[in-house]
């Protein structure tokens, strides 16, 4: 397939280059929403990505800010001598980023076009049977650009788009499902949490959510065709949760019971090649403790127990200031100072291997992690 570029969802590039590394592993950024891979043994993992738009093969690269459209479209009409093959064709163009690059789409899509047509290839715009992605990548608004890219130059690629599966997150909003409470984790939130508890060199079979409440996270499991292992304090939940999954009619296998965190490891018990994805209940009513940090601290003492080779991936309660590189250290996580709660979770046999910060509103963030084993 030549070199491969996936394209991310501008919904947080970080967090998109996080999922990708977590299923197949990148090779190089060429651009906050662009990575290249060349693993083609795994690229059915990318069907399970919550944040992936696209992907595109047998790929072009190219940085001038002077080039004109007239000189793309040769230099696409070059590169297709080689690489499209015979069918019918359309030629679709995007951008990414701020409009730096003063070039006009439809006169690429326009001259591009008329360049390829031959006796072999025939425009089709509705159903063609190949697709000529160009992507005109410029900077990311400053407003959520990170600065690491803050030197970054346009990038103009071009490429064969490989039809994948794109999630449409839309279909299953949590208010549409049979079963809803206001606190249901959005689904593309869910989706990523459950694919960040991947590593290229390992694949969950099992994924273990001790704090199911509505099933948002073993709803995207058991989609992914990924077994779940769900579990609830509160028996409404539980049994919302079965209605959910039935509903949502995914491939994996579930089973869903009534049990506290104490009891975890004793329901379980040891399990291989699975990992732990939650939303601890900070705060939930359905919980008779007000210790989410104790209860926290149980959830990864279960995890060690249940698969010390595991991941984990939750979520934790922080304070907008936070930020994952800069005097992170003092900052709240879940009512504790982060440098003292980092090493409550060393103490349980996990180490962090990715934190990054989403914004909830003014006065609440919410803190992604990603555990390792500590060994």
């Amino acid at each position: 397939m030549g070199q491969i570029i996936l394209v991310g969802s501008g919904w947080n590039p970080f967090l998109f280059r996080a999922e990708m590394n977590s299923l197949v592993g990148y090779d190089n950024i060429i651009h906050p929403r662009l990575v290249t891979i060349s693993n083609n043994s795994i690229i059915n993992n990318l069907s399970k990505s919550a944040l992936l738009d696209d992907m595109l093969y047998n790929t072009e690269i190219i940085s001038n800010n002077n080039i004109t459209e007239e000189q793309i479209s040769l230099l696409i009409h070059k590169w297709a001598l080689n690489n499209l093959p015979r069918g019918s064709f359309a030629i679709r163009t995007r951008k990414l980023g701020e409009d730096i690059l003063s070039l006009s789409s439809s006169e690429i899509e326009k001259e591009a076009g008329a360049l390829l047509v031959s006796e072999y290839n025939n425009v089709d715009l509705e159903n063609p049977e190949y697709e000529v992605v160009v992507i005109l990548a410029g900077l990311e608004d400053e407003s959520f650009r990170e600065e690491e890219f803050n030197s970054l130059k346009p990038v103009i690629i071009w490429g064969l788009r490989h039809k994948i599966s794109i999630n449409k997150f839309e279909d299953r909003n949590p208010i549409d499902r049979p079963f809803f409470k206001p606190v249901s984790l959005e689904p593309r939130l869910a989706r990523l949490m459950v694919s960040l508890s991947y590593k290229p060199d390992f694949i969950p079979k099992k994924i273990i959510d001790p704090f199911c409440g509505t099933g948002g996270i073993a709803i995207e499991a058991i989609l992914q065709g990924t077994d779940i292992l769900a579990s609830d304090l509160d028996a409404v939940m539980v049994e919302g949760t079965q209605q959910n999954l039935l509903w949502s009619e995914g491939e994996g296998k579930y089973m869903v019971k009534k049990c506290s965190i104490d009891n975890i490891v004793e329901l379980w018990g040891r399990q291989e090649d699975c990992s732990f994805v939650f939303d601890p209940p900070y705060g939930r009513n359905s919980w008779k403790s007000d210790n989410g940090l104790d209860i926290f601290l149980q959830a990864l003492n279960a995890a060690h127990s249940i698969n010390p080779n595991g991941t984990i991936c939750t979520m934790l309660p922080t304070v907008p200031e936070f930020n994952s590189e800069i005097n992170s250290s003092k900052h709240l996580v879940m009512g504790k100072k982060w440098q003292e709660l980092e090493s409550l979770i060393n103490s349980t046999g996990w180490t962090i291997h990715l934190k990054h910060k989403i914004k909830v509103h003014r006065s609440l963030a919410r803190l992604i992690l990603v555990c390792h084993p500590l060994h």
